[in-house]
């Protein structure tokens, strides 16, 4: 009789197997099913058959491993099922459930029970293998630093990834009065965009583009600070964002498209002259294409940083920093199905024709600012709030963050 493979038979290889394929679940819903609009269907096809080919290897390898092995792969697993699923619990209980949600909070508990699976192995098979009491000690020596690396340049770069890039729905709502008229436009590579408009009274407009993880929505305070000032505002959805099509990012990966096709909107509707305010990644994605285009006539950049592994050679010679930061934009390149960026912001902001006005807060922000006023120039000006949060300082600071700004864009635009 022909011998045929056992299913695993141990209650940590069962119990293991049903956590890996709730998680796995999860992630073939995040590549195939939760996607919007203007997404190929195999678009994160790579990323789901390398979480397809790791989860079926691992389930069929399990019991056969050692326990120090097995605790590993089950804490592995454990922590990438934790943090993609982990979001799903605050989306549902702040904002709405959706089938992703469900799927997600599933991942979440099979991850939970990984984890304390990969905790209760080394305990339940404590003293088994190297009969040697000096090699035991020797691999129960190894195992702290060894595991303090792995967790510094693998599960902290990768989990910063996976976290930065599931970026869930967050609702839009209505615009702020009757004044703003929706409007939609569609990017070079087919991607459909909505956002709000609003005419300009003082022969201006400008570009106002949100950070990563958000839409329309949170740039209001910012808009309705130049709206008081007469100019005409036009704030979108990224794309993966609010009622956009495609594929979200937190690093503005393909917003140099989505912010080219707002401008080529604007125009349309103004004109006179265009300025673009960023924040966050939508500071990156206003340097980056203020570098491209040759009619912004002014930028205002708060809270730039880096927007790929090339920011990070310019800003750092750190081999930690290059290093995790390095792996980190690998995963995202792999669950995105796409490279990076090609360019740094730096390189962008030197080629540019337009005046930069650089708004960084703490110190982690200064000297990304300092990075790119150097890259700048004279066409570039840093201002410095050492006290402010990330792109807070209009809440923090309103008085003194309208005068600044506005008085840059009235100077640069030409309102008088």
């Amino acid at each position: 009789m022909p011998s045929t493979r056992r299913l695993p038979t141990s209650v940590e290889a069962r119990v293991f197997g049903a956590a890996a394929v709730l998680a796995l679940a999860h992630a073939l819903d995040d590549a195939f099913l939760l996607p919007g609009a203007d997404v190929a269907v195999g678009r994160h096809a790579l990323a789901a058959g390398i979480a397809l080919a790791a989860t079926v290897a691992a389930v069929v390898c399990f019991e056969r491993l050692r326990p120090g092995l097995r605790a590993l792969v089950a804490f592995t697993f454990g922590v990438l099922a934790t943090l993609n699923g982990g979001r799903h619990v605050h989306h549902f209980l702040h904002e709405s459930l959706t089938a992703n949600d469900v799927t997600g909070a599933l991942a979440l508990g099979a991850g939970v029970v990984m984890l304390g699976l990969a905790a209760w192995i080394p305990f339940r098979h404590r003293g088994e293998g190297a009969s040697n009491p000096v090699v035991r000690l020797a691999i129960r020596v190894a195992i702290v630093p060894a595991f303090l690396l792995t967790a510094v340049f693998v599960y902290a770069p990768v989990g910063m990834g996976l976290v930065d890039e599931h970026i869930l729905h967050r609702a839009v709502g209505s615009p702020p009065d009757a004044s703003y008229e929706t409007v939609r436009f569609e990017t070079s590579d087919g991607v459909d965009l909505e956002g709000w408009y609003r005419p300009s009274r003082n022969g201006a407009s400008v570009l106002v583009i949100t950070g990563g993880g958000g839409n329309r929505r949170g740039t209001l305070r910012h808009a309705e600070m130049l709206v008081r000032h007469g100019y005409g505002v036009l704030v979108y959805d990224p794309r993966g964002a609010g009622e956009s099509g495609g594929t979200p990012s937190s690093y503005a990966w393909g917003w140099e498209k989505d912010a080219d096709a707002a401008l080529d909107y604007l125009a349309t509707r103004e004109p006179g002259p265009i300025g673009a305010l960023g924040l966050s990644s939508g500071a990156d994605a206003a340097i980056d294409v203020a570098g491209r285009r040759d009619d912004v006539a002014a930028v205002v950049a708060d809270g730039a940083a880096a927007i790929g592994y090339k920011d990070i050679e310019g800003y750092t010679d750190d081999p930690l920093n290059r290093v995790t930061t390095w792996m980190m934009f690998k995963s995202i390149e792999l669950m995105k199905g796409r490279s990076g960026p090609k360019v740094s912001l730096a390189d962008q902001i030197a080629r540019s024709r337009s005046p930069h006005l650089i708004i960084s807060a703490g110190k982690t922000e200064k000297e990304w600012g300092e990075l790119y006023d150097r890259a700048g120039g004279e066409r570039s000006t840093l201002w410095y709030l050492p006290k402010a949060s990330h792109t807070a300082a209009l809440r923090q600071y309103p008085a003194e963050y309208e005068h600044r700004v506005v008085g840059y864009l009235d100077e640069h635009l030409g309102v008088r």
